[in-house]
């Protein structure tokens, strides 16, 4: 779903969406992880997805609220799960690439393909809201988001929407925060019940030294 630069003005834009629209619905499926035991991913799942468009300045803001879920696959008993997801977000976006803290590369020599250090008031680095002050204080309100230098003159909102979601995924995703994992030895899901390795003879070659005593 592009939004094109130059329909984006001062004035607030809202906009929503329903898994009714297949790119949302693409955008959603994009950050699900898929198992041995899920073929194919919750092709149908509720999407409520809003979005707030404007211009402050040379920078346009994107703004909203998601709410779905998606699919992750267990850490410890390697199930896949729905996890619920419900973030507020903002974006910045921007054409200038100085702005957006985007050095030019200075060129050396004859060879176009020879490039020397990077350039500009930020050196390469990207460059923070809350770096720059704002008398509206309309950009203050989003600190420490970078701004995302366009190189074209639109805003994909369904890569929005992913890369929100990606930053939703936990670094240990779990189906239950008392998930018991699997058995180490059978593979058994032990949220499921006890397996029977326990009663299981654990008799080697070294069995008979169990009841030695120096």
């Amino acid at each position: 779903m592009k939004i094109y630069l130059n329909e984006i003005s001062d004035l607030e834009t809202k906009l929503s969406f329903t898994q009714e629209n297949p790119w949302v619905i693409q955008a959603v499926c994009r950050v699900d992880e898929l198992s041995e035991d899920s073929v194919q991913p919750f092709k149908i799942r509720p999407v409520h997805a809003h979005f707030s468009i404007r211009k402050v300045d040379e920078v346009y803001v994107v703004s909203g609220k998601l709410d779905t879920f998606i699919e992750l696959v267990c850490s410890r008993c390697a199930t896949p799960y729905k996890h619920d997801c419900h973030p507020h977000f903002s974006a910045l976006f921007c054409k200038d690439p100085v702005l957006a803290g985007i050095a030019h590369l200075q060129r050396s020599g004859t060879d176009s393909r020879k490039t020397g250090k990077p350039v500009g008031q930020n050196q390469g680095h990207a460059r923070h809201a809350h770096q720059e002050d704002d008398d509206d204080g309309i950009l203050s309100e989003s600190k420490d988001l970078d701004i995302t230098y366009l190189s074209h003159e639109y805003i994909e909102l369904s890569d929005v929407l992913t890369e929100q979601l990606q930053l939703q995924v936990p670094f240990q995703p779990l189906c239950q925060e008392n998930c018991k994992g699997i058995c180490s030895r059978c593979g058994t899901d032990l949220n499921k019940g006890l397996c029977a390795c326990g009663k299981i003879s654990n008799k080697t070659p070294f069995s008979l030294l169990k009841d030695y005593k120096v």
